[in-house]
């Protein structure tokens, strides 16, 4: 059986509100020269969008036992900033200094001795650097109702046949997130915190609940190479008897990931008192929904796309900021980081931001100020796998639609000068350039065109 890299990838976007919280946390927006150790990269996409928005990342180091896996994170994402080494994390030995941050995402629980590696970690880490830690727990799902148990057959199933046939999950603990607080603070850590990210079906459409059932089905679904065909018919049937519970509007469903931080603190230091919504009360668990209800706060924008579903353009919200990222990272050389957008969403009444999801996914994203009777677009991009097929305009056409409800006489934004294309995407839209500012943009240097929209009907000025 071998790791599936289009649900690890999709996971990994899914999730990254949570590690983006713990990184609130500490603080990394605010930190330069940080050395992180990444155990458990696999092929470095992972990796490379937790830590790359960061720019006080000097080094990140991931390591992998996988040789298929760090080879293709070094074709990705090889770097002066990112390396990337073959080595499990027993055996991995620190060639130049300590790290600041030891990240173990859903690695710490396939370990042989978990305890080990966390006194491990707190050797590799420098004083007053953080382990932070992301799991699961098979024992806090919930499903209701299910009177045959298929949940807890599928598991069953997947403990005695597939967990100790496959290497890297032969000594895997389904149920470690209960037990993350006790062996931080056994390990020697201070200010261990804990929060607890849930998701269920409540609410959600069949495509979300299909959704779901994928994501807790993937790695319990295939039997290792060369088992006993009446096993692999077993678990056939297993995740079918499963998958079928999700079609049901009144099934309800719930799976819950934690993710835990603890600090090396030496003698006579003071521990860090955690920032955040989230881990904002140190040494308090906090439960918090990442991914919230179907319904949007804001006005519903859907356009039709014939047997592809609906494209949906509503308000961003904190649990897509893995999605937006990705695009970020992907769209600009010098990408807004999380935590400013967080900021955005929870502190600046003058902005609006919204996303375009497609099947579930963020294919785009456009933000907006609004400045006494004017609007200003801070952001607009679109997924490279979503591009040339109109959501640019869609997301354009929404800015326009929301900051016309506010009453905004116009609409502004900038553009590179040498970006052509984008001129004539701005031009066709019902925009004007007004304005240049020369050596706006510092890397790589530019002007920036100046556009503006009317939304009242009235004349643009000539400058």
């Amino acid at each position: 059986m071998a790791w599936n890299a289009d649900q690890i990838t999709k996971q990994a976007v899914r999730s990254a509100a949570e590690d983006y919280a713990a990184f609130e946390a500490i603080g990394l927006e605010h930190m330069s020269g940080i050395r992180v150790l990444d155990a458990g990269c696999f092929d470095g996409f992972n990796t490379h969008l937790k830590f790359a928005p960061y720019r006080g990342v000097a080094r990140v180091v991931g390591i992998d036992p996988s040789r298929a896996a760090i080879e293709s994170a070094r074709k990705r994402y090889g770097s002066e900033r990112f390396e990337f080494v073959e080595s499990s994390f027993e055996d991995y030995a620190a060639r130049d200094g300590s790290f600041d941050i030891v990240y173990l995402s859903h690695a710490l629980q396939h370990f042989d001795d978990p305890a080990c590696a966390l006194a491990k970690a707190r050797r590799l880490l420098a004083p007053g650097g953080f382990v932070i830690v992301k799991t699961t727990d098979d024992g806090a799902k919930v499903s209701y109702p299910d009177p045959d148990k298929a949940m807890r057959g599928l598991f069953d199933l997947y403990e005695r046949h597939v967990l100790p046939e496959t290497p890297w999950t032969a000594h895997t603990d389904r149920y470690f997130g209960r037990k993350c607080y006790t062996l931080l603070k056994r390990a020697g850590f201070a200010s261990v915190a804990i929060a607890a990210f849930s998701d269920n079906t409540a609410g959600k459409t069949p495509g979300e609940r299909r959704a779901l059932f994928e994501r807790c089905a993937y790695f319990r679904r295939n039997a290792p190479e060369g088992s006993d065909p009446s096993v692999v018919r077993e678990i056939r049937e297993a995740v079918e008897r499963f998958e079928r519970l999700f079609e049901r509007d009144d099934y309800f469903f719930s799976t819950t990931s934690y993710v835990a931080i603890g600090q090396k603190v030496e003698s006579g230091a003071e521990p860090l008192a955690y920032s955040g919504s989230t881990f904002g009360r140190c040494g308090e668990a906090v439960c918090r929904e990442v991914l919230p209800p179907l319904r949007s706060d804001g006005t519903r924008l859907s356009v039709s796309t014939g047997d592809s579903g609906v494209r949906t353009i509503r308000a961003m919200r904190e649990g897509d900021i893995g999605g937006v990222m990705l695009i970020e990272l992907e769209s600009f050389p010098q990408p807004w980081t999380p935590l400013a957008y967080l900021s955005e969403l929870r502190h600046n009444p003058a902005a609006r931001y919204r996303v375009l999801v497609e099947e579930g996914v963020v294919a785009g994203y456009v933000g907006i100020w609004y400045r006494g009777d004017g609007a200003w677009i801070t952001r607009i991009a679109v997924g490279s796998a979503y591009r040339c097929g109109g959501r640019g305009g869609e997301l354009l056409d929404a800015a326009c639609s929301d900051a016309a409800e506010r009453e905004a006489g116009d609409v502004l934004l900038e553009v590179r000068a040498s970006n052509e294309d984008a001129q004539r995407f701005y031009l066709h839209a019902g925009f004007e350039a007004v304005d240049r500012w020369k050596g706006y943009y510092a890397d790589p240097p530019d002007d920036a065109i100046v556009m503006r929209k009317a939304l009242s009907g009235a004349s643009l000025p000539k400058q």
